[in-house]
């Protein structure tokens, strides 16, 4: 029976059929439909399983690269390596030419590279002050001012391009008290041995090339060492000593040939002593006693000079005697043998 209302309502059997009806055209029953949950839920393992298929994809491609550096790595390795080291009987030197990189002209671009030296510092970098204190009668101020002059003498000696290249040794001379600078002038005339047999001209106290025997490939120069003060008793007086043991790398090639090289490693060992030695009053003044050898030069010089001992050179006329050394050992006791020694390569 009809109510109030009126009007043509569909009655409780009519919308049964027609919900039978939409869920028979769309395939499901009323009871099975997705709630908006499951949908949700539906949605998101869709989205999850394309992120994996990407995070795959950024897998493999970071496996390539990896495999890709490796590869060149390894390449670069065996195509760059030093090759061993030989105990060799020639001359200071190894016989084969030193590890090092090379440009399409054939000219050495890191002559360095493969040594030791080629993580050292660069020239005067390499030669720090250590922190000053008071030793015995001698501040920490005058222990300091010892430290300073000793660098000096050391980039003098060893860094400056003039003397380095065969020129007159003026830099060094300079910071030389007047008695022993008279010394080391004079002494760079002679040609004769000691009864060591080693050269006794004064210019092995510096680092000097014979004059056209070499062309530097690079003008860096690597270098380590130390320096230490202490006090010592030199004829009654009580002196500061500034004890140092120093390595400089050359990289040096024949003039004319390029592909004929090798690094010489200068070694310079010893003290320097400081005292009042003109004047009671006045300032403290260097007493230089230091010793040097070149291992990669010849042996039998006597002027001074280093004379590189070329890969691709002349039999030397002097061979080397004693156990080989290792010019990248500080202060071994080998390195203060008399006489010129062989190596193990530079």
């Amino acid at each position: 029976m009809p109510d109030g209302g009126g009007g043509n309502q569909p009655g409780p059997g009519a919308i049964h059929r027609k919900s039978r009806q939409a869920n028979e055209r769309t395939g499901k029953s009323g009871t099975n439909a997705p709630t908006p949950l499951e949908r949700r839920l539906t949605t998101r393992e869709a989205e999850k399983r394309i992120q994996d298929k990407r995070d795959s994809r950024v897998l493999a491609l970071l496996a390539l690269v990896a495999v890709f550096v490796i590869g060149v790595c390894v390449f670069a390795w065996v195509r760059f390596a030093p090759p061993p080291k030989h105990h060799g009987a020639s001359a200071h030197v190894s016989p084969s030419a030193p590890s090092r990189l090379v440009t399409a002209s054939g000219r050495v671009s890191s002559p360095f590279f493969g040594s030791p030296s080629y993580t050292w510092a660069d020239g005067k970098a390499g030669i720090r002050i250590p922190h000053a204190r008071a030793h015995g009668p001698y501040t920490a101020a005058e222990v300091r001012s010892a430290y300073e002059t000793t660098r000096r003498l050391l980039i003098a000696g060893n860094l400056n391009w003039p003397t380095l290249r065969g020129g007159r040794p003026t830099a060094f001379a300079d910071l030389l008290t007047k008695q022993q600078r008279q010394e080391f002038l004079a002494g760079l005339r002679t040609t004769a041995l000691n009864k060591y047999g080693t050269e006794m001209n004064t210019r092995t106290w510096v680092s000097s090339f014979a004059p056209g025997s070499t062309r530097f490939v690079t003008t860096v120069v690597k270098v380590r060492g130390r320096m230490s003060a202490s006090l010592a008793t030199e004829s009654g007086t009580k002196v500061l000593r500034i004890t140092l043991s120093y390595d400089f790398v050359y990289a040096v090639e024949q003039p004319g040939n390029p592909s004929n090289w090798l690094r010489i490693v200068q070694r310079q060992t010893g003290a320097v002593d400081f005292a009042r030695w003109d004047d009671p009053g006045g300032p403290l003044e260097p007493w230089y006693s230091v010793g040097s050898g070149a291992a990669g030069g010849l042996c039998g010089v006597r002027d001074g000079y280093i004379h590189p001992d070329y890969p691709h050179g002349p039999p030397p006329s002097v061979q080397p005697s004693g156990r080989p050394i290792k010019p990248y050992a500080l202060a071994t006791p080998s390195a203060h043998a008399y006489g010129c020694r062989a190596s193990t390569g530079t």
